[in-house]
């Protein structure tokens, strides 16, 4: 088995999950789709940075025959209008990586002039349905905080054409989620802002991407979410010790941060 979060070990995932006869979608149509497949997954991709990353996950997933979705912020290192066209072309659902409320220190009307901004931005290259906030472990503020969270309809949602928020409008009840925030697949300290606000109980972790794949060949859950982050994802031994070293450092200022809130 190659070494955890390489390119070699992603395409193991897809493999298990193809193989286990999951139907892959994305968040667009999870939220559109009426009635969904009895079992899915559902791929999601947050472009936090590495922009080229996410282009080369997006053809490999191609090449594959499976969507996902992915979420791009509107910074300079990530904002690439032509990767961001190519990953569509390629079958893949763009959504908006949201941080307003980060932007605006948070300020709720503010955030939401400059969501609408930057939606705006995105939607100038790629059809945009979905959004799903940014959660920088390092700010006060969460950006979900700009919607309300005590709507019983996305009507907050449809004012912007779209169909819903990826940690808001979705069933953590029905569906499981999993993110490798934190270099790992376990629910932990280590996801700070990346948590489904409470719902849903799970009762599986699984920790290594060795581990989560032979869950999918279990078929012990039908209806997993998967979060990864492409940045993270090697495709070359180098990068591997790099990103590993990254998210080593990164960990330990989360840890600090834990211990002192």
């Amino acid at each position: 088995m190659p070494s955890d979060f390489t390119f070699e070990i992603y395409a193991d995932l897809l493999d298990a999950g193809l193989e286990a006869g999951y139907e892959f979608i994305t968040v667009r149509e999870y939220l559109a789709s009426d009635p969904l497949p009895q079992q899915f997954v559902i791929l999601r991709h947050d472009v936090d940075r590495k922009a080229e990353n996410a282009l080369d996950m997006a053809r490999l997933e191609a090449d594959h025959g499976v969507s996902s979705t992915y979420y791009f912020r509107t910074i300079e290192k990530t904002f690439r209008p032509e990767m961001i066209r190519t990953i569509e072309r390629l079958g893949h659902e763009i959504g908006y990586h949201y941080e307003d409320m980060d932007r605006t220190d948070g300020d709720v009307g503010a955030a939401h002039d400059s969501f609408e901004t930057e939606l705006a931005r995105l939607r100038e290259h790629a059809t945009v349905d979905t959004v799903c906030m940014h959660g920088n472990p390092l700010t006060d503020t969460d950006n979900r905080d700009m919607w309300d969270h005590s709507a019983t309809s996305d009507d907050q949602f449809a004012a912007y054409g779209l169909l819903g928020e990826a940690y808001l409008s979705m069933d953590f009840e029905d569906v499981t989620y999993f993110s490798d925030t934190g270099r790992t697949w376990r629910d932990g300290d280590l996801k700070i802002k990346d948590h489904t606000m409470g719902e849903g109980d799970k009762e599986i972790q699984v920790g290594t991407t060795e581990e989560l794949i032979a869950l999918l060949r279990s078929r012990r859950i039908p209806r997993p979410c998967l979060l990864s982050h492409p940045n993270r994802w090697a495709r070359t031994r180098r990068e591997l010790v790099i990103e590993s070293a990254k998210d080593h450092a990164i960990n330990v200022a989360k840890r600090g941060l834990v211990a002192v809130s």
